[in-house]
């Protein structure tokens, strides 16, 4: 399914939906709106929901209040994801499907997650707080080092809105550019490994690429060589 089936309003709750940070304000009859419109939508009694588009299934619980928390809106991602539908003005690569497992590709600048399911992926695309590294350079040049040897510190919340997207993950891939602490991929294998232990587990392969040449399809095929491999 393209963006071509949706009206007006719909597209820009997708748009809403994909921005990230997401916005506070995404209310919850809009997102139902959007799913009832791709999907079926069965309402049960206690506030729970159930999206059904083809053989994917996603459950959700109607929020307190009008707008849609962190958590759901995180599975309705994933959900949108794995069904193949893009957000305005995003080009879903062909590649082969994504069957078990998260694949991540990831810099200092941006990490693209792509989720299972479907012959295509739309990635969730995460920015650090510094993306234009100028307060790594400054903290660098200044001394500022984090006990690393002289480099600048992370922006561990970047690290932190990964490894929380990634939390139902069944298995990871990480590709990254970079070695040691240069490499943002070591970086958040290692800060998973500290904080989310039980996630680190599910990091079944890491692996170097030229991220300024590859593409999301060499992404998403060189991740799910991994995966089968592993």
């Amino acid at each position: 399914m393209t963006t071509a089936h949706l009206n007006g309003h719909h597209r820009k709750t997708l748009a809403a939906i994909f921005t990230h940070p997401a916005p506070h304000n995404i209310e919850w009859h809009d997102v139902i709106s959007l799913l009832g419109h791709v999907g079926v939508v069965t309402e049960h009694h206690g506030g729970g929901y159930t999206v059904a588009m083809g053989e994917e299934h996603l459950a959700l619980t109607r929020p307190h209040g009008h707008d849609v928390i962190d958590d759901e809106l995180r599975h309705v991602r994933a959900f949108l994801s794995r069904v193949g539908l893009a957000p305005t003005g995003a080009q879903a690569p062909v590649a082969p499907v994504i069957s078990d497992g998260w694949i991540v590709l990831i810099d200092h600048h941006q990490a693209r997650l792509f989720a299972p399911g479907g012959d295509h992926a739309v990635p969730l695309v995460i920015h650090p707080n510094d993306d234009d590294g100028s307060r790594r350079r400054v903290e660098h040049k200044q001394g500022n080092d984090d006990h690393d040897g002289g480099h600048a510190s992370e922006d561990e919340d970047y690290y932190r809105r990964i490894a929380a997207d990634l939390a139902d993950a069944p298995r990871i891939v990480v590709l990254t550019d970079g070695k040691g602490r240069a490499s943002a991929g070591e970086y958040l294998v290692a800060y998973v490994q500290r904080h989310f232990p039980a996630l680190a587990e599910r990091i079944v392969a890491t692996d170097t690429v030229d991220i300024s040449k590859t593409s999301d399809g060499e992404a998403i095929a060189a991740g799910h060589a991994l995966l089968l491999a592993a």
